[in-house]
């Protein structure tokens, strides 16, 4: 069987559909979430994990806001540039595949990249740069799934 361009393109538009639907569907599968409530998942997930990437997303979320330290000023000066250059409304949440070894430390993180490499390794440098205060349980899935929102607060 053969496709014509207009079927091989619509076939192809079909198929990209169908991957960012399973890609979402996967996400959505370890149902957690640091902001808000957790997401829900056909399965049920254990209390103790959505509790944990709860308390590991509020460490991180703090840590992306902390006005002393460098890198994040940095970041904030990349965001807010953007911003008036571009024009546009400020980032939806950022969806952050974290994996935490047995000591609490960050060991990895994963995502969508920003657009601009320096912003890409300020954000790295900063989820990875302090171990969480608590190890993961022993029986939580990893990564966790995070959504962690990017704002800051504009220059009088």
């Amino acid at each position: 069987m053969t496709f014509s361009s207009a079927s091989s393109s619509s076939f192809s538009t079909l198929r990209r559909g169908w991957g960012r639907l399973l890609r979402a569907c996967g996400l959505v599968g370890l149902g957690l979430a640091a902001t808000g409530a957790p997401v829900q998942a056909q399965t049920p997930v254990p209390q103790h994990w959505i509790s944990y990437a709860n308390m590991a997303g509020n460490q991180l979320q703090s840590t992306l806001s902390d006005p002393a330290d460098a890198v994040v000023q940095r970041l904030h000066a990349w965001m807010q540039a953007r911003l008036l250059r571009e024009g546009a409304p400020p980032p939806p949440p950022l969806v952050v595949r974290v994996w935490v070894a047995a000591d609490g430390r960050v060991e990895r993180v994963a995502f969508d990249s920003l657009g601009d490499a320096q912003a890409d390794a300020d954000l790295r440098a900063l989820l990875t740069a302090q171990p969480l205060s608590e190890p993961p349980p022993r029986d939580m899935r990893q990564p966790m799934v995070l959504q962690l929102t990017l704002s800051f607060t504009a220059a009088t």
